[in-house]
């Protein structure tokens, strides 16, 4: 992606709840876990580090627990909001793949050659 991809408008992001966004890379259609923690607008692959499955349970359909961390729907890994990073489950210590994105003039946009690094 040579240029910023618009994703959402900025109020689209409640505090604590996360949805699914998709985008274009290269040609193929990815799909995001968005969401605003603390203020700050987050985005992650929706893509499990334990065994490459999506995280939600239905389209734009996410689990969290009680304290408000993401809960992988096909085996119970729990990441944290803050750097996407699992603390509980099979993956434990694994992290999401975070995507550079960037909130102004109530936008939220991907920023551009900083999407998919390994």
């Amino acid at each position: 992606m040579k240029t910023d991809e618009f994703l959402c408008c900025a109020d689209e992001l409640i505090e604590g709840q996360f949805s699914e966004r998709r985008f274009q890379s290269e040609g193929e259609i990815r799909y995001l876990v968005v969401t605003r923690h603390r203020g700050v607008a987050k985005a992650w692959l929706n893509v499990c580090p334990h065994q490459g499955r999506p995280l939600n349970w239905a389209p734009d359909r996410f689990l969290s627990d009680d304290q408000g961390n993401l809960v992988c729907a096909a085996h119970g890994a729990v990441f944290e909001c803050d750097q996407g990073r699992c603390i509980s489950g099979p993956c434990k210590n694994a992290n999401l793949r975070a995507v550079a994105i960037e909130e102004s003039d109530g936008q939220v946009r991907i920023l551009p050659d900083r999407t998919l690094s390994a």
